[in-house]
């Protein structure tokens, strides 16, 4: 389990939003340099699951699984890339059919298709490493 420890903002049925100091999880990782420019400070908000009921100025600690980190990285980085490629070389296939060149066709499904694969793992990313709250304090 990756934990960090975190402050609870604010708290819907079922989830906190914490907000937790990025530290020693983030050491490790080879894109902790990106996250400052992506996502501003060491500071990050997430929503979590809550299933213990915090309360708003809670101190927290908050979980997800290795495994689930790994599953939320093929979804955002691997899927897109593979659906790129297999868009890419199916309009190449396709272009000339429509009336267009095969580069062109390539370029267009390519591009179609790693949007689709966006949306598709911003959705399975989501699913699959929703962190929780394993304890108080």
């Amino acid at each position: 389990m990756i934990e960090e420890t975190g402050k609870v903002l604010e708290v819907r049925p079922g989830r906190a939003l914490v907000e937790t100091q990025r530290g020693s999880a983030c050491e490790g990782c080879a894109a902790r340099g990106a996250c400052a420019h992506l996502g501003g400070g060491r500071e990050a908000r997430v929503w979590v699951q809550d299933p213990l009921g915090v309360s708003p100025g809670d101190r927290v600690t908050v979980a997800v699984p290795e495994a689930a980190v790994v599953k939320a990285s093929f979804w955002v980085y691997l899927v897109p890339v593979l659906v790129l490629v297999a868009g890419a070389v199916a309009g190449n296939a396709l272009g000339p059919r429509f009336g267009i060149g095969p580069d062109a066709g390539a370029a267009i499904l390519g591009l179609v298709a790693m949007a689709g694969a966006l949306v598709a793992s911003r959705w399975g990313g989501r699913k699959t490493a929703m962190p929780r709250i394993v304890r108080r304090g």
